[in-house]
């Protein structure tokens, strides 16, 4: 029997929702095909091997990266945002010689960089809505000011202020007056020096798709949030859980169409592997990216696997489905 080593928790600012995922993932485990391994990433920067849950708030048995293809046969992150998305643990698998589900490191690393990202598929003519990147890192007191400026003088109201490398909608503001754009910049940049601003749309549509396979997809029917509020976030997400999700959306044949179609096609400009759910907004019978998710949430109210539940899939299935693909 196979053993599948589940990794959550990590050092960015998603690992609350990684360890809500992991246990969604443990209750819904196919036992009787593999054996499950938990893998614990602690803030101390080490990896533990625990037998329960509980055992989070005491770890003590220590895995060491070299130790990794001894403990198990197959990594399953779980280990949303930052070193856990971005390619950082996947470079870690490849190093040790670990066979792990999703996407690898190029992908990762890119589809995380929301900043590059988006410049990249700019050049590859997919519509997005109007942005700019500002990195604060490279830039002095000066540089940033005259950048904020251009951005305030050249960008129509709302405008939604997120850091590159960062996911869950932590760290993200709406701006609704130019007065605010930096207090939001500043917010941003605790997550991430790297801050990306966007225009927002009127009336638009939040619009998701799951995908699963590497050479032949699997492609969902657009599945959409119905927001409860402004837009979709952390409290949201997680907690209060007050955004009606529908699946399929309610699109014309064509919309669906070309969404499901580039959706597609940037999964594959991307070079993504095993899972991943994009993202779109729909305004005014215009479809925009808005982002790729390539480790998406699996808490029990995640839009991606009830994307592929609703193509008929189990949820047990799915992950199976997963690890084939590792």
């Amino acid at each position: 029997m196979k053993k599948i080593g589940l990794f959550f928790g990590g050092l960015g600012n998603e690992a609350e929702v990684s360890i809500i995922s992991a246990k969604n993932v443990a209750d819904n485990f196919d036992h009787k095909k593999y054996k499950l391994v938990l893998v614990y990433w602690h803030t101390d920067g080490f990896f533990y091997h625990i037998k329960n849950f509980s055992e989070i708030k005491n770890p003590i048995k220590k895995i060491k990266e070299t130790n990794f293809a001894k403990t198990f046969d197959v990594a399953l992150p779980m280990t949303h945002g930052r070193y856990g998305e971005d390619g950082i643990l996947q470079g870690i698998f490849e190093r040790f010689g670990v066979q792990y589900c999703g996407c690898r490191v190029l992908s990762s690393a890119l589809c995380m960089d929301k900043a590059v990202c988006k410049k990249y598929l700019e050049g590859q003519k997919i519509r997005q809505t109007k942005f700019a990147a500002i990195d604060l890192s490279t830039l002095d007191k000066y540089e940033a000011e005259k950048k904020i400026t251009v951005i305030q003088k050249s960008f129509k109201l709302p405008i939604f202020v997120k850091p590159a490398n960062s996911g869950s909608s932590v760290g993200i503001t709406k701006v609704e007056k130019m007065s605010a754009l930096k207090w939001a910049i500043k917010e941003a940049s605790i997550h991430d020096q790297k801050i990306v601003i966007e225009e927002g749309v009127v009336g638009l549509r939040e619009i998701e798709v799951g995908i699963l396979g590497n050479n032949r997809l699997t492609v969902s029917r657009p599945g959409e949030l119905v927001l409860s509020k402004e837009f979709y976030d952390y409290e949201d997400k997680y907690k209060k859980n007050k955004t009606e999700i529908k699946i399929p959306a309610k699109l014309s044949k064509k919309e669906e169409r070309e969404i499901m179609m580039i959706a597609e096609k940037v999964y594959r400009l991307c070079d993504c592997r095993g899972f991943s759910r994009i993202d779109f907004f729909v305004a005014k019978n215009k479809i925009y990216l808005n982002e790729i998710n390539t480790l998406p949430g699996f808490t029990q109210f995640s839009m991606y696997p009830m994307l592929m539940m609703n193509m008929g899939m189990s949820y047990r299935n799915l992950l199976n489905n997963i690890i084939e693909l590792a």
